[in-house]
């Protein structure tokens, strides 16, 4: 049976994750995982960080090459050919046939949803990804059938908790009344993965805003 699932890793899983830690920027992977060892994937860069992205990482061993495809405003397209093998978030899924199919950073963490063809599969990538010494948190795993509805539509029961609760705790007031540790202890999860999830949370409520607007 296939599966999606959710994993929450820390941002030293993935070689950009230094760009994260000392730039004001977001990251997001376009959907894809590279079919063999060394391949071109592109990867947004949001925040008004996003010019100075290409030389924070264009030294790392991983990255072949890096090319700026385009840039609006504080957004920018890159493409990077890089080593997967380096890699072992990405050399595991190689290994398995897993899908990346979205791949966004937070403040400290990447948040990764993936498909994959059994729960073997997960427990695989878990116990190799924690012999490399990547800690990561499976937040959610579901069935493809589940994802079928589109992503605007609705959130997910968990990412709907985490909302509600932040909101009902005052994480979202101008004097913020609690944190992400916090929220993350009565949720019985990560601040990490507290983070994801309304970062996945607040994309949502924002398509389907933009889709519900009328067309000027």
């Amino acid at each position: 049976m296939c599966l999606i699932a959710e994993v929450v890793a820390p941002l030293s899983a993935l070689p950009f994750g230094s760009a994260v830690e000392g730039y004001d920027v977001e990251l997001e992977l376009e959907r894809s995982v590279p079919p063999a060892s060394r391949a071109t994937s592109f990867v947004w860069v949001r925040g008004p960080d996003a010019a100075s992205f290409g030389e924070a990482v264009r030294s790392l061993p991983s990255v072949d090459d890096l090319t700026l495809v385009g840039s609006v405003s504080d957004r920018a397209l890159y493409g990077v050919t890089w080593d997967a093998s380096q890699i072992p978030v990405f050399d595991a899924l190689i290994e398995r046939d897993a899908v990346l199919l979205e791949c966004l950073s937070t403040a400290d963490s990447w948040w990764l949803k993936l498909r994959v063809s059994s729960h073997r599969v997960l427990t695989d990538l878990r116990r190799e990804w924690a012999a490399h010494g990547i800690d990561t948190e499976f937040d959610r795993i579901s069935s493809v059938a589940a994802e079928e509805e589109p992503m605007s539509e609705r959130l997910t029961d968990t990412q709907l908790e985490a909302l509600l609760l932040a909101l009902d705790r005052g994480y979202f007031d101008e004097r913020r009344d609690t944190s992400l540790d916090e929220l993350g202890a009565e949720l019985g999860i990560s601040r990490q993965a507290v983070a994801a999830r309304l970062k996945r949370a607040y994309r949502t409520l924002a398509e389907r805003i933009r889709d519900e607007r009328p067309p000027r």
